[in-house]
């Protein structure tokens, strides 16, 4: 068949929270209702509301239900975790509440350094109890307010003598080295910067690198860092030019905008699933202290639609919370091309692609030689089945990319055949699909492609079958490909080996439709027709798109008259 393709430390966690948050149900449907009029009733509506993961509409039902029961204990708790989880202000309300919370706490130290009462700050950062994680933050906390006083010299020695080992260590050097950049104290920075590990880029470290290192008259090593953060995450490429543009400003000025920070780093060390409440806590604290802090925004909206795991599906509460985080970045900004990508990329999904193609054709205006913004337009074009429209732009991302094309390029060339393949223009597509394949001779998908293809046509079956085998040998545990293999073996008349293919496809994807369609041709060629007729009617049982449902009903009418035996 043809595959689809589109480019491009727990217990002391759960410490810090006294409920755990609810978890993520991705079930569909779900509609926010508006508040009960009972205090039980809002009780019941935000308890479901957490379950749907929408936090906002969690934290105003928990508000309702405590102007109906203002001193219970465990309603204050749930709400305010779900204040934190969404933003939102009652949050720091509730907080004064919980004088035990460790959150709570950091709310309180957050909300006094942001009026500039940095002593009051440290002296609630101080509070935290000194064991699990609160007493690996707090040193970072306190660290901000000393400089906020005016005391360099104390904040320095605080963080050194926390960051000798563990895995906070690089933390708390990073911090070290923004403080002492803060304070205009060269001398101390400079060595600071010089013992940070920057061998694994990511986008908060690169900024912060080559900004010391631009304004420390070092262009040459600024860009190189910018240079690795590309080629580390291509998918920030749109960023660059915004990114070389203002590479010499200052990142930290003032102590709130160092308090975010250090909460953005934090959140950073926490890429585990059971971590994720303390993440989204951490860079809501990050945000309210500096809502321009964008980096964070991105960390924030990947973490909302679980970008991180391929196999989840958001629900559309999550998507547009995640929609809501990213909309307030400025197109000054340097990472709003990357922003108004992943904004494009979930409006799509929420069956709104035409006003995912005006943000990325606003960004394309401002560099119309990208090729990999181009290449993004593409895909959502052809998501979204205009498919002319995507092949146009294909094609200027193949022009944009330069000749002769680089195999990092055969992505072009093969999303562009499945246009002309679907433009019902086979000749262009062949071609296309070949001149991928010369690029990156080894990609199953792209082999499978053009092998099924052929098969479809009942052309060059021994040369499909060849490229079958070697895309099974890359890939043993795509159902696909190995379903393309039994089909070609049907094809050839080599009904014993398509069954046994078909039975390995069907064993690793067992809900696809035209996989156990397939199964079930095979079934009938070697007269298992019973078999044959059972498979068939799972494969209809599994919704298959019109097209395919027909084909399996013709096979059903003309070997069964029409019904099953």
């Amino acid at each position: 068949m043809l595959t689809p393709w589109r480019c491009r430390a727990t217990t002391a966690l759960c410490l810090l929270l006294s409920a755990c948050a609810a978890g993520r149900s991705g079930a569909d449907g779900y509609t926010p209702v508006q508040v009960p009029d009972s205090g039980y009733g809002a009780f019941l509506a935000a308890r479901y509301a957490e379950g749907q993961d929408d936090q906002a509409a969690a934290a105003r039902f928990y508000a309702a239900a405590l102007r109906a029961d203002p001193g219970n204990a465990g309603i204050v708790q749930s709400g305010f975790q779900a204040g934190l989880l969404a933003g939102a202000p009652q949050a720091a309300d509730l907080a004064a509440q919980l004088p035990d919370n460790p959150l709570a706490v950091m709310l309180r130290g957050n909300q006094a350094a942001l009026a500039g009462q940095y002593d009051a700050a440290k002296q609630i950062f101080a509070s935290l109890p000194q064991d699990d994680i609160s007493g690996l933050v707090k040193p970072l906390l306190i660290a901000w307010m000393e400089f906020g006083e005016g005391n360099e010299q104390a904040a320095l020695t605080g963080l050194t003598a926390n960051g000798s080992g563990g895995s906070f260590g690089g933390v708390y050097g990073l911090n070290a080295a923004l403080v002492a950049d803060a304070a205009g104290d060269a001398a101390a920075a400079a060595p600071l910067y010089a013992g940070l590990d920057n061998s694994q880029p990511d986008l908060r470290l690169a900024q912060v690198m080559a900004s010391w290192l631009a304004r420390s008259g070092q262009a040459d090593q600024a860009q190189a860092e910018l240079d690795a953060l590309m080629d580390a995450h291509p998918d920030l490429h749109t960023a660059l030019p915004a990114l070389q543009a203002q590479v010499g400003q200052k990142v930290i000025s003032t102590p709130t905008q160092g308090l975010a920070e250090a909460y953005l780093t934090l959140a950073g060390t926490l890429d585990s699933a059971q971590a994720a409440t303390l993440r989204t806590v951490f860079l809501r604290f990050a945000l309210q202290l500096r809502p321009d802090l964008s980096a964070a925004r991105l960390l924030l909206a990947n973490s909302q639609v679980d970008a991180d795991d391929p196999n989840y599906t958001p629900t559309d509460v999550q998507m547009r919370a995640a929609l809501d985080t990213l909309s307030p970045i400025a197109k000054s900004d340097p990472l709003y091309a990357p922003a108004a990508v992943q904004e494009a990329d979930i409006l799509q999904a929420l069956g709104a692609p035409d006003q995912g193609v005006a943000l990325l054709e606003g960004l394309v205006a401002q560099q119309p030689d990208d090729a990999g913004l181009l290449g993004i337009t593409a895909d959502l074009l052809r998501g979204a089945g205009h498919d002319a429209e995507a092949k146009s732009y294909y094609t200027r991302a193949i022009a944009a990319a330069g000749q002769p094309a680089g195999e990092n390029e055969w992505t072009l060339f093969f999303d562009r055949a499945i246009c002309e393949s679907d433009l019902n223009d086979w000749t262009s597509a062949e071609a296309d699909v070949n001149a991928s394949l010369k690029l990156s001779p080894d990609q199953p998908y792209v082999l499978n492609y053009l092998a099924y293809s052929w098969a479809e046509q009942g052309v060059k079956l021994a040369q499909a079958h060849a490229m079958l085998t070697r895309a099974v040998a890359l890939d043993p545990d795509d159902g696909a490909v190995i379903d393309s293999l039994a089909y070609v073996e049907l094809r050839q008349g080599e009904a014993k080996a398509a069954l046994q293919d078909s039975l390995k496809a069907v064993h690793l994807q067992p809900d696809d439709p035209e996989i156990n369609g397939h199964l079930g041709d095979a079934f009938w060629a070697v007269g298992e027709k019973l078999h044959a007729a059972y498979q068939w009617q799972r494969a209809l049982s599994l919704k298959p798109d019109d097209k395919l449902k027909a084909e399996i009903e013709a096979k059903v009418a003309a070997h069964f008259g029409g019904g099953a035996p």
